[in-house]
């Protein structure tokens, strides 16, 4: 009986593949609809894959369908990645990665529908940038110090000759705690915020170069300036980002639905 499960779930695989938009790329400005230029082409595949890049401070977002993916089960079906840059060319990103199985043509429909709702979101960047600036950013020379918490709640130096250093400070979005806290060092300096979540995982990392910066204070300030601005709700959960059953819990719905058809 278990072996003959295991035979009709590997031969429902094995013949149940979807038409995917294959290795194609465009760029549209926020006031553009996507649409499927005429060139792209599609290919037989059991899951199908769309990235979506809008980069809010360039006025534009860029549409990637992959095609041939490598997928990793333990990931959530959707994964978003926010980057928010506040010091040296300033930058907001907003990157969606998404696979499916559902229907044909799954990702191009789960992708004109994720870019209407993200091209309707009016943010103001420059006051956004302004407004965590003076959370996390300092201005300041090379040979000034920095003191940052580090991963034993100790007080460190974080001051290289000829690098900036930046406290680094990473959430636990999920478990709601503090994952981890350092100092980093870089040629260039960086106060930002950026926020990965997939599935049941969440982070939001901060870096800033203010005194003793990378602590839950910074944590609340930032998470309170991004709810402000609808880009996350006051835990720092990104907003729109509503969850997908992953494919792993696609195969036991088919596994059960088989078990009941032999039974």
């Amino acid at each position: 009986m278990i072996l003959l499960l295991v035979l009709l779930v590997s031969v429902f695989k094995l013949v149940y593949t979807l038409q995917c938009i294959d290795r194609c790329t465009m760029m549209f400005s926020m006031n553009q609809s996507f649409i499927l230029p005429s060139n792209c082409t599609y290919i037989q595949n059991d899951r199908c894959s769309v990235n979506l890049l809008f980069r809010y401070e360039c006025g534009h977002y860029i549409v990637t369908f992959p095609g041939d993916l490598t997928y990793d089960e333990n990931l959530g079906d959707t994964k978003h990645f926010i980057m928010i840059e506040t010091a040296r060319d300033a930058f907001f990103s907003y990157d969606i990665n998404h696979v499916c199985k559902e229907t044909d043509d799954c990702a191009r429909h789960f992708a004109e529908k994720k870019i209407l709702d993200m091209t309707q979101r009016a943010f103001n960047i420059s006051n956004l940038y302004s407004d965590l600036k003076q959370i996390l950013h300092k201005k300041k020379n090379f040979d000034q110090d920095l003191l940052c918490f580090d991963a034993n709640e100790s007080i460190r130096q974080c001051l290289v000759s000829g690098m900036t250093g930046s406290c680094e400070i990473i959430d636990d979005l999920v478990k709601y705690k503090i994952h981890r806290r350092s100092c980093e060092y870089r040629i260039q300096e960086s106060a930002s915020v950026n926020i990965y979540e997939s599935g049941n995982f969440a982070m939001m990392t901060i870096k800033c170069n203010r005194m003793l910066c990378n602590g839950p204070v910074t944590i609340e300030a930032v998470k309170r300036v991004l709810n402000h601005y609808d880009i996350t709700d006051i835990n720092g959960r990104l907003l729109g980002n509503s969850s997908h059953l992953s494919f792993k819990y696609y195969d036991c719905i088919l596994t059960l639905i088989i078990v009941f058809w032999i039974d």
